[in-house]
Formats: structure tokens, sequence, C-alpha cells
């Protein structure tokens, strides 16, 4: 508040003897006539008190105090109205303008000290006590401001986390290696904003380097050409520390330091080994953030998490290939065995498979289930295992009951292979690759729906190679001739197989 006193009054005598009383006790003050200087001078000098005379020219009491009020509606500035018409009325009608008080004229100056020091006093205390007030709730407001923060922040780590725990899982979970470093490039960089990464990698632990994996963000045709040692060098440093490491640190040991500095020259900034079992599988480099921040140490710990994750899926992944190739070598032993009981089809399953996988990546199927129509048809005649040889190579026709033999074949090809964990899923396809749509096939005499799409696509293979193939007793038909012969049999196989295997053929993909 200013230190001055506003006096408004149309008698200048007034006002001199006002001025006069209030300078004894230390006040200073300033003079107005009439309302609308009154007025001017509130604005100008923003006084601590107001006396107000009721009847001015321009403007009278009232209208000003209500004028001031609309300037200052917290009613920090005190007013008291000076009137010779003392009545209830006219005080009334002043309360309701604005005023905290009234003196009758003729006035004591002792009564204007009095009230003056009272008023000014009051509005002292009432100001104080509002920047107190305001300073708290600025405390309370801050405070509250920092609990959101803190909220914020909390719920954006415990987001994190969850979306941490949610990747950390597909990562563990993919199989295929191209999949994972696509998955495990876009957590990365959605995570920590970067503009580009690289990650150099070893799928059989019996490599003794790193090889370009993928990348994104920078120009990798001479990184596609560069091999890291996994035993020298920065991959040995990684290892040992098992930390992130800054790619232009001067700490770094020379050999590593000539690697790391390679590396920069692309663009990338930083790197954090993949590490399992005390072996390392791989290394990712990152670069700088897009928005041009430098890296937290949260930033660095999720990295390290994600980092982490993609290590354990790689490491299952490479086991897992490993388990396919035993599986691949068992069942091409087994095939081997099949052709080696029937010699009039050597070559027979090996086509069929070959056949059934164009047909399924063809059709759309996805990667998983491309294998399973892959292994099916590998293994669709693994039951004949189960049947002598000379009903296999018999020349003649076969008697009732050799026949019953053979059609035996596809639920004893499903009874062999149902307990390999690695080709239960085939056993579908074993057991009912010779189904036919209208229920004329075996073993169960099944119909449209019942056989399932892998089924269908193995029965068109297998019954597609049959045809263009020699036997003792008939030569092969050409692939254009066991088209024909399968479109016309739209009652017992899939019109839409038949349909792709028709563009694999047109295309020259299939020739015999």
């Amino acid at each position: 508040m200013s230190g001055s006193i506003l006096i408004v009054d149309d008698d200048p005598n007034v006002v001199e003897l006002i001025t006069e009383t209030l300078k004894t006790r230390g006040y200073e003050t300033d003079s107005a006539y009439d309302g609308e200087r009154a007025l001017e001078k509130y604005d100008e000098t923003h006084p601590k008190l107001v006396l107000l005379d009721v009847i001015l020219p321009k403007k009278d009491g009232f209208q000003v105090c209500s004028e001031i009020r609309k300037r200052n509606s917290s009613e920090d500035t005190p007013i008291i109205m000076i009137s010779s018409d003392y009545i209830p009325e006219t005080m009334i009608k002043g309360f309701k303008a604005g005023a905290q008080d009234f003196i009758k004229k003729p006035f004591s100056l002792k009564e204007i000290l009095a009230k003056v020091e009272n008023l000014i006093t009051q509005a002292e205390i009432k100001h104080s006590l509002k920047e107190h007030n305001e300073l708290l709730e600025g405390e309370v407001q801050k405070g509250q401001d920092d609990y959101e923060r803190i909220n914020r922040e909390l719920r954006k780590k415990i987001l994190n986390m969850r979306t941490l725990f949610g990747l950390s899982q597909d990562l563990n979970r993919l199989r295929d290696p191209d999949e994972l470093v696509h998955i495990f490039f876009l957590t990365i960089i959605g995570q920590l904003g970067i503009g580009s990464i690289a990650l150099f990698s070893s799928v059989d632990e019996r490599e003794e380097h790193l090889s370009f994996s993928g990348s994104k963000g920078i120009q990798d045709n001479v990184l596609m050409t560069v091999r890291l040692s996994s035993n020298t060098g920065l991959p040995q440093y990684l290892l040992s520390n098992h930390n992130i490491v800054d790619l232009n640190s001067p700490e770094l040991p020379e050999d590593a330091r000539r690697e790391a500095q390679f590396m920069a020259k692309f663009g990338l900034s930083f790197c954090y080994p993949l590490v399992v079992k005390s072996k390392i599988l791989g290394i990712v480099f990152i670069g700088d953030k897009v928005n041009e921040r430098e890296y937290l140490e949260d930033d660095f710990e999720v990295l390290k998490s994600i980092c982490n994750s993609a290590a354990t899926g790689l490491e299952n992944g490479r086991l897992y290939k490993e388990l396919e190739e035993t599986y691949l070598s068992t069942i091409k032993i087994l095939v081997s065995t099949i052709e080696a009981k029937d010699s009039y089809t050597k070559g027979h399953t090996e086509r069929v498979a070959e056949y059934a996988s164009m047909l399924a990546e063809e059709m759309g199927l996805d990667k998983k289930e491309i294998d399973v129509v892959r292994f099916g048809a590998a293994l669709h005649d693994i039951g004949k295992l189960g049947i002598y040889e000379d009903i296999l190579n018999k020349p003649g026709e076969l008697t009732k009951q050799e026949w019953m033999m053979v059609r035996s074949h596809p639920e004893v090809g499903a009874n062999i292979i149902k307990n390999m964990k690695f080709l239960e899923s085939a056993c579908d396809l074993v057991e009912h690759h010779h189904e036919r749509l209208d229920g004329s096939g075996y073993p169960h005499g099944l119909r449209d729906g019942e056989i399932s799409t892998g089924a269908r696509i193995v029965a068109v293979a297998d019954s597609f190679d049959a045809m263009t193939s020699d036997r003792p007793y008939r030569g092969g038909l050409s692939v254009i001739e066991a088209l024909k012969e399968l479109e016309k049999q739209y009652d017992k196989f899939d019109e839409r197989v038949i349909g792709h295997l028709a563009d694999l053929i047109k295309e020259g993909r299939i020739k015999k």
C-alpha cells in the first residue's frame, strides 16, 4: 500500500484543516476537489485511505466510492465518507457503495485521527494476512504441483515398467531372429526417442565374431561388411565391464577405443552388450536422442532392461533353431527310411513338402503355419514304416487286406509323431492328407469343414506329385495335365488350393 491519504472535499478550508492535522501524525496526503479529479488522483497515487465527502461537483461521493470499489474489488483501501446528512438512509447508501465508516459534519479532528488510524491499522493487518495467506496458498499450490508432478512421473514409470515387462515377454518369446531384431529396434527407439541404432550379434555359439544384424537411421553399407572379434577389442571390454560405454570415451583400452571410434563415425554414441551366461551374444549401438537432450540415468536403465530381454530372446532363438535343426535331421532320416522301403516313390516326400510349402506361402499363411505344413508334408507317409515292403512294392493289384493296411498308414503315421513335442502340430496333416471334401477319403471319411487348411494343402500337393510321377504301370502326367485332372475334382479337393497351384505353374515356379 502507498503511504498517502487522499482527502476529497469541495471546500478547500476543510481539505487544508484535515491535511494539517494528518501531517502532524506523520501521514502524507493528497487532495481533490471534485469527483472526477478524485478518481484520477486515486489511479495516480493508490492511497492507503480515502476521506471522501458525499456532496461533490461532477460526481458525488457515492459514485466515487462505487468507482473506487470497481477498481479495488478486494476492498484493501479503506474509505471514510464525510457528510452533514447523518441519517440512516445516507449511511446505508454509503455502506452499499463500499465505504467502511462515516464522519458527520461538523467533525472532530480527534475523531478523524482515531478512525483513520484504526482503519489504516486494520487495512495493514488485513493486507499482511492476505500476503501471508497468498504465501501459504503458494506453498500449498507448490506442494500440490510437486505432488501431481511426482504422481505423473510415478505413473509414467509404472507404465514404462508394465510396457517393458510386456516387451520383455515378447522379446523372450520371439523365435524368428529377424522379427526379434525388428521389435527390439522399435522398442528402443520408442522408449528412448533415438534417431539411430545398430546391432552386431552372433546366432551360432560356435562363431567367434559378431556380425552386422541390422540398423535403423544410419547408412549401413559399410557396417554390413564389418565383423567384431568376440574375444578382443570392444566386445571383450564390454563383456568384462557389462555396462553402458561412451564410444568417445578416452578411458577405453586402445583396441576397444579404435573400434568404438570407428562406430562413432556413423553417428553412434553409446553401446551396451547382450550377454547370457557370461557369453557375449551381441552389442547394440545407439545414437543421440532426436530431441538432442542428454541421456538420463533412467534412460540407460531402460536400455539395459530391453537389451537383457533381447539377449535372452536371442539365446532362446538360437536354442530353438538348434532344436529345429535336430528335428529336421530326424525327419530327413525318417523320410529316407520310408523311401528306402518304397522304391517307386523316391523323392516324392521331398517334392510334396516343397509344393505344400509354396502353396502355404502363396495362400498367405504365417511362418509358423507354413512350418507346420512343411513338417506335415515331409512326414505325410511316415506311417508306411509299418507296412511290409512287399506290399508297398507290389506291382499288381492289392488284395482287400493289403489295401486296408495301406489305408491305415495315415493313422499309423500320426501315432508315430504324436508324442514328439516339436512335431505334434503336424499330426492333423499326417492323419488327414487322404481325406476328401465329399467324404470319400480315409481313414475317417471327413467332409468339408472337418478337414483343416493344412491337410487340404498336403492332399493337393500329394495327389499332384503322384499324378506327375512315373510308375511301373504308367507314365507321369505333365503339370498341365495333372492340374486339369485336379480341376475336375473340386468336389474332392479344395478349389482355392488348386487355384494357387495353377498360379504357381503359370509363374513357372512349379515345373517338372
